[in-house]
C-alpha cells in the first residue's frame, strides 16, 4: 500500500468502526484499523469515527495514549483528518456532559446540549451550505445525511463561524460540516447517508489540503 493510499481509522474503543470500514472498502480503497500510534503516524489520512459519552472517548484515547498522537498528526504533520460524530467533537475545546471534559481544542468550540433535557437529534435532516470550500470538493446545497447525537458545536468567537461549511436544522442551528486546514469534521453520519455521503467520503479520501 503507497503511502497516499494509506487510510487508518482509529481504534479507541467507542464503536461505529465497521460501518466506516466497510463503506470505504465499498468505494473500492483499502483501509486498516489501529490504535497504534507509529501506524498511525505512518498513515496518509485518518479517520476518528464514533459513537457514545465524551469523557468516555477520551478516557480511552488517554488510555491508549493516542492523544500526543492525534494532536501530533493533526498539528505537526498536517495530516488529512475527518473526525465523524463524536469523532469531530473530540477537536473541540470542551463538552460538557456531566460536567466538564477537555477535548483536543483543534477548533475553538464548546459542546453543548439541546436546551430540551434528553433531546437527540436522529434521523435525516438537510444540509445547508453556508461557506463553501472549493478545496475540498463540490458539495451541493440540501442534501440531506443520517444524524444521531445528543451535543453539538457552539462556537467561541464569530470569526470561527467561517470554518462551517454546512449546517443543519434541529431546535436551533447545529454546525453540521466543518472544514479547518487539514481537518473536517461532519456531526452527521456519512457512512450511513447513502449517496450523499458516499460523496463526502469520496471528497476526503481524494483530499490533499495545502
Amino acid at each position: 500500500m503507497s503511502i497516499r493510499n494509506r487510510i487508518v481509522v482509529v481504534d479507541y474503543g467507542m464503536g461505529n468502526i465497521h460501518s466506516i470500514v466497510k463503506k470505504i472498502k465499498h468505494l473500492g480503497r483499502d483501509v486498516f484499523v489501529s490504535s497504534n500510534s507509529d501506524e498511525i503516524l505512518k498513515s496518509d489520512k485518518i479517520i476518528l469515527s464514533g459513537v457514545g459519552h465524551f469523557k468516555q472517548a477520551m478516557n480511552n484515547l488517554r488510555k491508549s495514549k493516542l492523544i500526543d498522537t492525534l494532536n501530533q498528526a493533526a498539528l505537526v504533520q498536517k495530516k488529512p483528518i475527518l473526525g465523524i460524530c463524536l469523532g469531530l467533537q473530540i477537536f473541540a475545546n470542551n463538552l460538557h456532559e456531566h460536567g466538564l471534559s477537555k477535548g483536543l481544542g483543534l477548533i475553538d468550540a464548546e459542546v453543548v446540549p439541546f436546551k430540551k433535557k434528553n433531546l437527540f437529534n436522529i434521523g435525516w435532516q438537510n444540509l445547508e451550505i453556508v461557506n463553501k470550500n472549493e478545496k475540498f470538493g463540490n458539495i451541493e446545497n440540501n442534501n440531506s445525511f443520517y444524524f444521531c447525537h445528543s451535543h453539538y458545536l457552539k462556537f467561541n468567537q464569530k470569526k470561527d463561524e467561517e470554518e462551517c461549511v454546512g449546517i443543519s436544522k434541529f431546535e436551533n442551528l447545529v454546525p453540521s460540516l466543518i472544514i479547518k486546514e487539514n481537518f473536517v469534521g461532519m456531526q452527521f453520519h456519512p457512512e450511513k447517508s447513502q449517496k450523499n455521503g458516499s460523496n463526502l467520503i469520496k471528497n476526503f479520501l481524494g483530499w490533499f489540503p495545502e
